[in-house]
């Protein structure tokens, strides 16, 4: 059985849409069948930050209001035989009405995928309860900056209390030479501030909007961001196989 995992942030412009694109190709590396929905209604760039916004003929809307098939909804990534999508629908409805549906597909989407990874949208309204919504574990993506802490520690009072036992946090654009003067907060100050462990450190890239612009993962060329995004992959595999043992 697979896991869903959705990432979260409360702030927008810190970075999920990078981080889930590369953490699934990360698990693909690892031999996993991973599936991203991008959850991020009336905008989309789940599609466009993989380099297959051309290929999309259905949505994850359509799927869920019985317009289309499942399989016809996903888009399989060519260069990665283990990843696929389902893109997010560019209009914007009531969300809250869509959340025992998409708990259903999630789960028949588990039978068949290691991983399901869930993009969700910034903020706290409707998109962020329709995304968690089918969610086995979360994990929050921040910066270090004050307004995203701010509003991370915003999604873990919710997030805890629902009851959400697998609360993790990545750190992304991090700049140690920031933090040796005082002017960032560090990772553990992060930790601390949001009682959280953080699973991954992503360093400040110029990369990241080269690839964006491209189309490609940054995982795809040498940077000081892919090894990172591969410790975080391998982490989160291991983390899934140690629960699954627990489990038996």
């Amino acid at each position: 059985m697979g896991e869903a995992i959705v990432f979260t942030s409360g702030k927008g412009g810190v970075g999920k849409t990078t981080v889930i694109s590369n953490i699934g190709v990360g698990l693909s590396r690892l031999d996993k069948k991973v599936i991203m929905l991008d959850t991020d209604m009336g905008l989309r760039n789940l599609d466009l930050v993989m380099g297959i916004e051309d290929r999309v003929n259905y949505n994850l809307l359509d799927v869920l209001d019985n317009k289309c098939r499942l399989k016809q909804a996903i888009i399989k990534n060519r260069k990665y035989p283990n990843l696929y999508v389902i893109p997010a629908a560019l209009r914007i409805d009531s969300l809250r009405s869509y959340e025992s549906r998409f708990k259903i597909l999630v789960e028949e989407l588990k039978r068949s995928f290691d991983y399901c990874l869930i993009d969700g949208p910034a903020g706290i309204d409707s998109g962020f309860w329709f995304s968690i919504a089918p969610a086995d574990r979360v994990i929050i993506v921040t910066t270090p900056h004050i307004s995203a802490i701010h509003d991370a520690k915003r999604c873990v009072g919710i997030l805890d209390s629902m009851h959400f036992t697998d609360i993790s946090v990545i750190v992304n654009a991090y700049d140690e030479r920031m933090v040796k003067r005082h002017q960032m907060l560090s990772t553990a100050d992060i930790s601390d501030i949001l009682s959280t462990k953080v699973i991954g450190t992503i360093p400040l890239d110029k990369n990241v909007i080269i690839c964006q612009n491209k189309g490609v993962p940054i995982c795809e060329i040498r940077t000081k961001s892919r090894p990172v995004f591969t410790m975080i992959s391998q982490q989160i595999n291991i983390s899934k196989d140690q629960l699954a043992e627990v489990g038996q």
